[in-house]
């Protein structure tokens, strides 16, 4: 506890991890890579990992970051004596250094070697979110940093010192006084208080013979990355940097012989399947085994950071009901489909494609005698020329009182026969049972009221 009066306890985040975004080609020094890549595929661009070392000042946008090459580890007491004596925003010694349980386990006698110079080490539990937090912000923040030294070093050496006087560089930037230019008065004035505390002089702390342990925790960060995708190498000339890009170089970065062939149309399919599992009546995890993939290499796909192979492709599109569209150059929703509304930009975006942008006039339909299902309301989409698709909504949800706004040219209530709607009905629960069932039961749906399901809605002579 802060007593009034007295100094506030003053708390470092020590973390030390395999560099996300940054990493050594031996032809082009430095290299930061947009999107995180798996260290093993790093090495198909001749990328060698490096090391990140930092100290943050516990809740302030305040660090000092350095870097080493994997094989010339830097002991910890070493890292720490430097920042201690060098970074002016760290304003000396902490009463408090926390890390996580990985880095202390790593070298067991930094408690010792923290205690002989009046810092308590603490371990941060499971549920601390400021430690990562602060790890995760320098490994962001270690990719932006401004190549002032970097360019003609492509040794890896010189390459790391340039890199380490960009980092110190861009510590005395932020730990200068005065306005940071943030909206943020609050956090202003704390870091003004913690620039006005006096400096506390760094002790000497042993570093002779101190190594440390490394393992798997370095680099825990890739084992949630997808399996790699193309990417090329881009010199920016703003900030005189190189850069792994994902995706295929542009024309006037190839050479003639290696330009690739350009296909005709728009890959839409993911953000299409994407807009169509966010309806669909059963969970992402049954529908990627039904597509004989996996959840994870589903949602890899569907968020765009990943391609799925032709085969598993071609079932997904299958089984989603998606067609490539010629006259569009795109992929489509051809469906039909049944769906359940469920969230609001996915239904207004699936809804959108499946009418042809607003050519039908949707309603919800109602027995004309009887009673309505206690559960669900029908939605029924009867797009010009298209078989019917149906949206199925639960009764008092929110969405459902936001169907007229999520599904163009709503027209409102209409009944229709009771043979009719409990055909609906019956069809949507068979329709729901497995994510094959969907399509199929709705083609045939629309196959019994091929003259008649035009009398329920209107369309257009």
């Amino acid at each position: 506890m802060n007593i009034p009066g007295q100094q506030p306890k003053r708390e470092h985040h020590f973390y030390v991890s395999t560099a996300k975004f940054l990493f050594h080609h031996p032809e082009h020094g430095i290299v930061a890579v947009r999107d995180p890549i798996r260290l093993g595929d790093a090495e198909q661009h001749a990328l060698s990992p490096l090391i990140i070392y930092g100290l943050t000042v516990a809740g302030l946008p305040i660090r000092w970051l350095t870097f080493s090459a994997v094989n010339q580890r830097i002991p910890f007491c070493e890292v720490l004596q430097t920042a201690w004596k060098t970074a002016e925003g760290l304003r000396g010694l902490p009463d408090i250094l926390r890390v996580n349980r990985h880095l202390a386990q790593a070298d067991p006698a930094l408690v010792a070697d923290m205690a002989r110079v009046g810092i308590q080490l603490k371990i941060a539990d499971a549920k601390d979110k400021w430690l990562p937090a602060s790890l995760r912000s320098a490994q962001d923040a270690a990719r932006w940093l401004l190549r002032r030294h970097g360019p003609g070093t492509p040794s890896l050496t010189e390459a790391i010192y340039a890199l380490c006087l960009d980092a110190r560089e861009d510590h005395e930037h932020s730990s200068r006084r005065g306005s940071r230019g943030s909206s943020n008065r609050d956090l202003e004035d704390r870091i003004e208080q913690w620039l006005s505390l006096p400096m506390r002089p760094s002790a000497s702390i042993p570093v002779e013979g101190t190594d440390w342990k490394a393992g798997p925790w370095l680099s825990s960060w890739e084992s949630s990355l997808p399996p790699d995708r193309p990417r090329y190498f881009r010199h920016d000339s703003l900030d005189n940097g190189t850069w792994l890009l994902s995706g295929s170089a542009p024309a006037e970065d190839c050479g003639e012989d290696d330009l690739a062939p350009i296909e005709y149309g728009y890959d839409n399919a993911a953000e299409v399947a994407k807009s169509l599992i966010g309806c669909w009546p059963n969970p992402p995890k049954e529908i990627a085994a039904a597509a004989d993939t996996t959840l994870r290499q589903l949602q890899w796909f569907i968020s765009e950071q990943t391609t799925l192979d032709r085969s598993t492709r071609f079932r997904l599109e299958g089984l989603l009901g998606i067609e490539y569209d010629e006259a569009q150059g795109s992929y489509t929703p051809a469906g039909p489909y049944v769906l359940i509304a469920q969230k609001p930009h996915a239904l207004e975006d699936i809804c959108q494609k499946i009418s042809g942008g607003g050519d039908a006039c949707p309603c919800e339909i109602v027995p004309a005698q009887g009673s309505a299902d206690p559960s669900w309301r029908y939605v029924l989409i009867n797009a010009y020329g298209s078989p019917p698709s149906i949206v199925m909504a639960p009764r008092g949800a929110p969405i459902t009182d936001r169907l007229p706004d999520l599904i163009l040219n709503y027209e409102g209530v209409r009944p229709v026969s009771l043979p009719l709607y409990k055909d609906v009905v019956s069809t949507c629960a068979r329709a729901c049972q497995t994510p094959e069932a969907n399509v199929r039961e709705m083609k045939d749906f629309a196959r019994r009221y091929e003259q008649k399901w035009a009398d329920c809605v209107w369309l257009p002579d």
